[in-house]
């Protein structure tokens, strides 16, 4: 067993817990809204809950690294480093809209090890330690046995406005439409990731996301017995195109995504 791993599950449940709980408390309160860039939002509280994870992690792992999405003033390599959305969905939270979490997880030379999800809405806590297997509210997770498209739920988050892979993604978001059961969007990476690892959905795809959007996910969903993999040929980390799914639909999956194989 992977004793680190383990401690720091244990540890990034306790910092979800700390970040979920400030998320709480701010609740009726008004922030003002900071507009990064067109459909990209953040405040002053993801702010707050990032240097606070960022002090905590510090003084408890003072050797290791830190990159945010607020920050990122490191980038993903070899060695130890925790890789933290304060507010995963911050659009949402803004806007009263309950479909947010806080996504924390700790990379061991670019790959998670140590991950955790935190709804604070429905007060679900998802983890995982690299070997261990992942667990919502300490139960653990399995993925769905879906295997036919008529039964199958896809997942997706929408690349902002005006990216230049908003053609590309639309020509699959039309494929994924008229071949699942469903599509799901609620402008949380995180949570559309946890929640393939609960068996809630069984496929899922992204454009343009930062390394923070992913890694509590990907290693959530791993351990849950998914798969996870590029469509751009890169590591996870550097992947512009990111997706996952269930064992069963993995390769007709990555099909309908990339028809032409490149």
């Amino acid at each position: 067993m992977n004793t680190l791993a383990t401690q720091a599950r244990e540890f990034a449940q306790t910092l979800a817990h700390e970040a979920a709980h400030m998320l709480r408390q701010a609740t009726e309160q008004q922030h003002a809204v900071e507009f990064k860039s067109a459909g990209d939002w953040c405040s002053a509280l993801d702010r707050q809950i990032e240097d606070h994870l960022r002090a905590r992690i510090a003084a408890a792992f003072p050797t290791h690294g830190f990159l945010g999405e607020e920050s990122a003033q490191s980038e993903v390599g070899e060695g130890l480093l925790w890789v933290i959305d304060p507010i995963d969905g911050s659009m949402n939270f803004l806007r009263s809209y309950p479909q947010y979490s806080v996504s924390i997880a700790l990379l061991q030379n670019g790959e998670p090890i140590a991950a955790c999800v935190a709804d604070p809405c429905r007060q679900e806590v998802f983890s995982a330690a690299l070997g261990q297997g992942a667990s919502l509210n300490g139960r653990p997770l399995q993925v769905a046995s879906t295997e036919q498209w008529p039964l199958a739920v896809a997942a997706t988050v929408f690349p902002k406005p005006h990216a230049a892979s908003m053609p590309g993604y639309l020509a699959q978001f039309g494929r994924v439409l008229s071949t699942v059961a469903g599509v799901r969007r609620s402008g949380s990476m995180a949570l559309e990731m946890a929640y393939l690892a609960a068996g809630r959905v069984d496929v899922f795809w992204s454009h343009d996301m930062g390394s923070w959007d992913a890694a509590a996910g990907v290693l959530l969903i791993r351990e849950a017995g998914g798969e996870v993999f590029t469509l751009d040929g890169l590591v996870w980390h550097a992947s512009r195109r990111i997706a996952a799914a269930t064992p069963g639909l993995a390769s007709a999956w990555a099909t309908l995504l990339n028809p032409a194989g490149g």
